[in-house]
């Protein structure tokens, strides 16, 4: 079995840092488990680590994506597994960090995650939200896959048009190939099937008063730091504003702002609303991993102190 370390958590509780620092002390590289860094020129809003860091410690499944195209946790499964493979063979224990943890899962249990795309589908899906208005098309999709439809924001877009897409491609809700999945990785593991990893999977957590306030401090630092100009390059490159990373929190605000749907304070004020819920989302999933192991990271204060926490407890992967 390969050894892998797992570092996740909710967004803005410190996961990059201390990946990096861990990384620094395993002397191995980093993979990227989240959804929107995939996607180039999508920096700000999505929390990249700096090039210079980049240069320091590789990071691997970062802005290898147009943002017109699509990129699903099966394919991060496959990449990342290859890329896993490599670093072992190297001698150097993987370290993923992330917070989309379907991402995570994925890798670990191998999940192929793998629905097939229809462009005509697709279009006339797109061409039904213009008509229509997205409050339509998601009590189409309440009626068609109450399950998804509980999981999913009425205002995220693109993936109401994923789940209306796959009903209609396949005659099966999304819904019913996320339990397939499931019911999948279980029978694998009632019947003993050879894990491809030995994993130390740590959450990081720290006191929602504390986190909360992090977040504050993290969409000010990226509205400093030129969220809406990035917005606009992008959209200036000929990127359609309902594409997938325009959907991320941050972005989908600043396009609001630009359609002239909501000022610009207003527009910050729910960045950090909707952010909010999100690490609440987040910790839920995290939550339901197994053996998990959770560090609360407000404790300790300090970024070298909880990397050295991780260091010692999985000290039996280093070789």
């Amino acid at each position: 079995m390969i050894p892998l370390i797992v570092i996740a958590g909710p967004t803005a509780v410190g996961k990059s840092d201390v990946a990096f620092e861990l990384a620094e002390r395993l002397d191995t590289e980093i993979i990227s488990a989240d959804s929107m860094q995939v996607y180039k020129y999508f920096d700000i809003g999505t929390a990249k680590s700096s090039a210079e860091r980049r240069k320091e410690i590789p990071h691997h499944l970062i802005d290898i994506v147009n943002p017109d195209e699509d990129f699903s946790a099966g394919e991060f499964n496959e990449r990342a597994f290859e890329i896993a493979k490599e670093l072992n063979r190297k001698g150097k224990i993987p370290l993923v960090t992330g917070g989309t943890g379907l991402y995570i899962k994925a890798l670990i249990e191998n999940l192929a995650c793998g629905i097939k795309k229809d462009n005509k589908i697709r279009e006339r899906i797109k061409r039904e939200f213009e008509a229509r208005g997205e409050k339509a098309m998601y009590e189409r999709l309440r009626k068609i896959d109450p399950s998804a439809a509980s999981k999913i924001h009425p205002n995220d877009r693109y993936r109401i048009e994923r789940a209306l897409e796959v009903y209609y491609s396949s005659g099966k809700p999304i819904s019913e190939f996320h339990r397939e999945d499931k019911n999948r990785s279980k029978k694998q593991e009632a019947k003993g099937k050879r894990e491809r990893f030995k994993v130390s999977y740590f959450v990081l957590n720290m006191d929602r008063k504390l986190l909360y306030k992090r977040i504050e401090e993290r969409v000010d630092g990226m509205i400093s730091a030129g969220l809406l100009y990035e917005t606009e390059k992008i959209l200036k490159m000929g990127y359609d504003k309902n594409l997938k990373p325009f959907q991320c929190l941050g972005y989908l605000q600043m396009i609001k702002y630009l359609d002239g749907e909501m000022d610009f304070d207003s527009a910050v004020q729910e960045i950090k609303k909707e952010t909010r819920r999100f690490a609440k989302r987040q910790l839920t999933w995290f939550k339901g991993v197994k053996d998990a192991i959770w560090i609360d990271i407000s404790e300790t204060g300090d970024i070298k102190e909880t990397s050295t926490q991780i260091y010692r407890m999985c000290h039996d992967l280093q070789r």
